[in-house]
Protein backbone atom coordinates (compact mmCIF):
# COMPACT_ATOMS: atom_id res chain seq x y z
CA UNK A 1 0.00 0.00 0.00
CA UNK A 2 1.36 3.34 -1.18
CA UNK A 3 2.47 5.50 2.06
CA UNK A 4 1.12 9.61 1.51
CA UNK A 5 2.19 11.98 3.71
CA UNK A 6 1.31 15.78 3.79
CA UNK A 7 3.36 18.09 1.23
CA UNK A 8 4.22 20.15 4.52
CA UNK A 9 6.45 17.11 5.80
CA UNK A 10 8.62 16.50 2.91
CA UNK A 11 11.33 15.11 2.84
CA UNK A 12 10.23 12.70 4.36
CA UNK A 13 9.71 9.06 2.57
CA UNK A 14 6.61 8.86 1.29
CA UNK A 15 5.09 7.28 -1.91
CA UNK A 16 2.57 10.04 -2.17
CA UNK A 17 2.35 14.01 -1.03
CA UNK A 18 -0.60 15.88 -1.00
CA UNK A 19 -1.79 19.48 -0.14
CA UNK A 20 -1.90 20.45 3.25
CA UNK A 21 -4.87 23.01 2.35
CA UNK A 22 -6.56 21.40 -0.39
CA UNK A 23 -5.60 17.69 -0.63
CA UNK A 24 -4.19 17.99 -4.15
CA UNK A 25 -1.73 15.37 -5.03
CA UNK A 26 1.70 17.44 -5.58
CA UNK A 27 4.33 14.48 -5.31
CA UNK A 28 5.48 15.02 -8.94
CA UNK A 29 6.45 18.52 -8.11
CA UNK A 30 8.55 17.70 -5.48
CA UNK A 31 11.89 16.03 -5.62
CA UNK A 32 12.89 14.08 -2.84
CA UNK A 33 17.03 13.74 -2.99
CA UNK A 34 18.58 10.40 -3.50
CA UNK A 35 22.24 9.08 -2.72
CA UNK A 36 24.76 9.26 -5.72
CA UNK A 37 22.01 11.47 -7.46
CA UNK A 38 22.58 14.93 -8.93
CA UNK A 39 20.23 17.57 -7.23
CA UNK A 40 17.04 18.29 -9.82
CA UNK A 41 17.66 21.32 -11.76
CA UNK A 42 14.18 23.10 -11.13
CA UNK A 43 12.00 25.96 -8.85
CA UNK A 44 12.93 25.60 -5.57
CA UNK A 45 9.30 26.18 -4.05
CA UNK A 46 5.66 25.09 -5.41
CA UNK A 47 3.30 26.86 -4.81
CA UNK A 48 -0.27 24.76 -5.31
CA UNK A 49 -3.27 26.06 -6.74
CA UNK A 50 -4.80 27.28 -3.49
CA UNK A 51 -1.59 29.08 -2.70
CA UNK A 52 0.17 26.82 0.10
CA UNK A 53 4.10 27.03 -1.03
CA UNK A 54 6.13 24.13 -0.40
CA UNK A 55 10.02 23.17 -1.05
CA UNK A 56 10.76 21.30 -3.71
CA UNK A 57 13.78 19.41 -2.82
CA UNK A 58 14.94 20.79 -6.52
CA UNK A 59 17.36 23.99 -6.99
CA UNK A 60 17.71 26.61 -9.74
CA UNK A 61 20.77 26.24 -12.04
CA UNK A 62 22.32 29.69 -10.68
CA UNK A 63 22.05 28.45 -6.99
CA UNK A 64 24.29 25.48 -7.58
CA UNK A 65 27.62 25.01 -6.58
CA UNK A 66 30.69 25.31 -8.97
CA UNK A 67 31.17 21.64 -8.17
CA UNK A 68 27.63 20.73 -9.21
CA UNK A 69 27.41 22.87 -12.52
CA UNK A 70 30.99 21.21 -13.32
CA UNK A 71 28.94 17.69 -13.16
CA UNK A 72 26.09 18.89 -15.25
CA UNK A 73 28.73 20.46 -17.96
CA UNK A 74 30.30 17.56 -18.40
CA UNK A 75 27.27 15.98 -20.15
CA UNK A 76 27.86 17.80 -23.01
CA UNK A 77 30.75 15.42 -23.83
CA UNK A 78 28.07 12.52 -23.02
CA UNK A 79 25.67 14.40 -25.75
CA UNK A 80 28.27 14.41 -28.06
CA UNK A 81 29.27 11.20 -27.76
CA UNK A 82 25.74 9.75 -27.98
CA UNK A 83 24.95 11.64 -31.15
CA UNK A 84 27.89 10.54 -33.17
CA UNK A 85 27.04 6.86 -32.09
CA UNK A 86 23.29 7.59 -33.97
CA UNK A 87 25.10 9.05 -36.72
CA UNK A 88 26.50 5.44 -37.45
CA UNK A 89 23.05 4.15 -38.24
CA UNK A 90 22.16 7.21 -40.26
CA UNK A 91 25.56 6.85 -42.49
CA UNK A 92 24.73 3.32 -42.94
CA UNK A 93 21.25 4.10 -44.30
CA UNK A 94 22.41 6.24 -46.52
CA UNK A 95 25.06 4.11 -47.89
CA UNK A 96 22.65 1.15 -48.08
CA UNK A 97 20.00 3.41 -49.74
CA UNK A 98 22.48 4.62 -52.72
CA UNK A 99 24.62 1.69 -53.33
CA UNK A 100 21.78 -0.91 -53.29
CA UNK A 101 23.43 -2.99 -50.61
CA UNK A 102 21.60 -5.84 -48.81
CA UNK A 103 24.69 -6.23 -47.02
CA UNK A 104 24.46 -2.61 -45.76
CA UNK A 105 20.96 -3.36 -45.19
CA UNK A 106 21.48 -6.52 -42.87
CA UNK A 107 24.44 -4.54 -40.80
CA UNK A 108 21.88 -1.55 -40.39
CA UNK A 109 19.15 -3.65 -39.13
CA UNK A 110 21.95 -5.37 -36.56
CA UNK A 111 23.22 -1.63 -35.92
CA UNK A 112 19.47 -0.02 -35.63
CA UNK A 113 19.26 -2.44 -32.19
CA UNK A 114 21.39 -0.55 -29.98
CA UNK A 115 20.50 2.96 -31.44
CA UNK A 116 17.21 2.53 -30.20
CA UNK A 117 19.14 2.46 -26.44
CA UNK A 118 21.20 5.33 -27.37
CA UNK A 119 18.68 7.67 -28.89
CA UNK A 120 16.52 7.15 -25.42
CA UNK A 121 19.70 8.17 -23.69
CA UNK A 122 20.74 10.83 -25.99
CA UNK A 123 17.32 12.56 -25.17
CA UNK A 124 17.62 12.18 -21.46
CA UNK A 125 20.58 14.17 -21.73
CA UNK A 126 19.16 16.71 -23.87
CA UNK A 127 16.12 16.95 -21.53
CA UNK A 128 18.84 18.08 -18.64
CA UNK A 129 19.85 20.85 -21.50
CA UNK A 130 15.92 21.66 -21.22
CA UNK A 131 15.61 22.00 -18.00
CA UNK A 132 18.75 24.10 -17.30
CA UNK A 133 17.95 26.62 -20.00
CA UNK A 134 14.09 26.58 -17.89
CA UNK A 135 16.02 27.22 -14.69
CA UNK A 136 18.43 30.18 -16.54
CA UNK A 137 15.07 31.87 -17.56
CA UNK A 138 13.50 31.79 -14.62
CA UNK A 139 15.85 33.44 -12.68
CA UNK A 140 17.37 35.83 -15.08
CA UNK A 141 14.64 36.97 -17.22
CA UNK A 142 11.49 35.09 -15.46
CA UNK A 143 9.32 37.05 -13.06
CA UNK A 144 11.25 35.90 -10.00
CA UNK A 145 13.73 38.09 -10.84
CA UNK A 146 11.81 41.22 -11.02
Amino acid sequence: MAQSLPASKFPECADVYFCDNCGRDVTKYLHPGRAHVRRAVGPVRYVCVCGKTYLTGAMEWDYLSEWEKRQWRADIGLAALLFMLLVVPIGLAYAAWHRHSALLLGILVIVLIPAVVVLRLFALTMLGFVDIARSIWRTRFGSAST
